[in-house]
């Protein structure tokens, strides 16, 4: 069992050509990047970087102990590079779901490392311009940024929030629908129309 420790006090850990910071009002802001060291407690577990849960959780609703094993090297891993590179030695365990669910994923490690560094939460909130993500692939750079703007309406006071793209974010970040119900679905609804 990982321990279950107050968050550590937080530093970057260069994040190379993989992501990096957002710039936000013209700045960049450092912990925006999911390669950020700011430890974190999420399900019950202690987390160095949001690239680490991300990571681990490719396989953590896998029972088997070669994913239990997994999921421990790569929260375990020096570095959220390191994190990446020991879970792309897991493919054959990644879940079968993973494509509908890696954005909520990462939307809850994010949030959860906001929710712990109220200091980080406050900062965010108080920017007003579009957020503009480090270099990824295109779907996650895109990803990146709505996850950053979802957490940062969520950060705001009531009387600041925009209610109506707050949804529209949630919407975006959580996971998608999949399997035959959503078929199911689609075929009621044309038929209602």
């Amino acid at each position: 069992t990982a321990p279950r420790s107050a968050p550590q006090a937080p530093t970057l850990i260069a994040s190379a050509a993989m992501g990096g910071p957002a710039t936000i009002d013209g700045q960049e802001v450092a912990h925006t990047d999911n390669f950020f060291e700011a430890t974190f407690v999420l399900d019950g577990v202690q987390w160095p970087t949001c690239e680490h849960f991300y990571q681990a959780a490719k396989f953590a609703e896998d029972e088997r102990a070669q994913a239990r094993s997994a999921v421990e090297e790569i929260r375990s891993a020096p570095s959220p590079h390191r994190a990446w590179s020991r879970a792309q030695r897991h493919g054959e365990l990644l879940r079968e779901d993973w494509e509908y669910v890696k954005v909520n994923v990462m939307y809850r490690a994010v949030a959860a490392k906001y929710s712990q560094y109220p200091e980080y939460a406050k900062e965010l909130a108080a920017t007003t311009g579009g957020i503009q993500t480090a270099v990824s692939t295109v779907d996650w750079q895109r990803m990146n940024r709505l996850i950053l703007e979802r957490v940062r309406e969520e950060a705001r006071s009531a009387d600041q929030r925009n209610e109506k793209r707050l949804a529209a974010l949630v919407g975006l970040t959580e996971p998608r629908a999949q399997g035959a119900g959503v078929l199911e679905k689609l075929r009621q609804f044309a038929g209602q129309h």
